[in-house]
């Protein structure tokens, strides 16, 4: 592989805080159950324990240990008394597939692994000076110097987990060989206003190639089209939004340009089978 095929690795911070897990949800009772769910993450569990349940395995964490979860579908699972150090993240390729997947959910005792909370510390430190409190850090203001830094704090962590599952049989997967066209279409597609809607045309003609040739090539590197990608991201988007218990639903559907709330409620619906409201619960 080559350096170009990086490029194609969409890398950023989602959160980190280290808290009690029932703070700021109307979950109540013994256990806090959480569905919603796809992004990587790692948790240090302080207090309680964390529990995850995917592709008919259980994985659970108490005090003292790091359960690195597997990005996906998934039922998360906590006692009503847990705390812990959180980070969550993306890193995916064009496709959906993520840099660490197989071999994971992995429970990781900390005194093994202790570059994993010495990396988290100075993000940990970052997000509460910028946006404490937060479930996408992608919804606060960041100047540039704030930006890099995150960047750089989230690269050094992510070396010292890669080590971590690497010593423990856990490789990285790669999504390489995407044509040049289709990579520069997709980082276009992720520059762009989600409320604008897409001109496949356009699109094809920026990047020197006609539309039918363009969903080819979608297609045959990442199993979709330009249309079905895009939405992918804005149902994405909304669905990070909903998340917030602040937003309104009607506020995340002007971010993506819809008039009418009713028109976003049937599109939601649609892409994802449950509306908006049911998103949020």
């Amino acid at each position: 592989m080559v350096y170009r095929n990086w490029l194609n690795l969409n890398l950023h911070l989602l959160w980190c805080h280290n808290r009690h897990v029932a703070k700021g949800t109307a979950e109540t009772g013994p256990t806090l159950r959480f569905t919603e769910f796809t992004n990587s993450a790692a948790w240090l569990v302080r207090e309680g324990w964390a529990q995850v349940e995917q592709d008919g395995q259980i994985h659970t964490a108490r005090p003292g240990q790091w359960l690195i979860v597997k990005p996906g579908r998934r039922i998360q699972t906590f006692s009503q008394d847990a705390r812990l150090l959180s980070i969550a993240f993306e890193a995916r390729w064009p496709d959906g597939s993520h840099l660490f997947q197989e071999g994971l959910s992995l429970v990781i005792e900390a005194s093994d692994a202790p570059a994993l909370e010495e990396k988290v510390r100075p993000i940990l430190n970052t997000v509460m000076q910028i946006a404490p409190g937060t479930w996408d850090l992608r919804e606060h203001k960041a100047d540039l110097r704030c930006f890099l830094n995150l960047e750089r704090l989230l690269c050094e962590w992510l070396l010292a987990l890669s080590d971590v599952l690497e010593s423990r049989g856990v490789k990285h997967s790669g999504h390489f060989g995407i044509d040049e066209r289709v990579r520069q279409a997709v980082e276009l597609l992720h520059a762009r206003d989600l409320s604008e809607p897409l001109s496949l045309e356009a699109l094809a003609s920026v990047v020197h190639i006609s539309p039918n040739h363009l969903i080819r090539l979608f297609r045959k590197d990442l199993q979709s089209t330009p249309n079905q990608f895009w939405d992918r991201l804005r149902i994405e988007h909304a669905l990070s939004r909903l998340r917030q218990p602040d937003i309104r639903i009607k506020e995340v559907a002007i971010d993506l340009g819809f008039k009418h709330l009713s028109h976003f409620s049937k599109w939601f619906k649609r892409h994802t089978g449950k509306p908006p409201q049911a998103a949020r619960q």
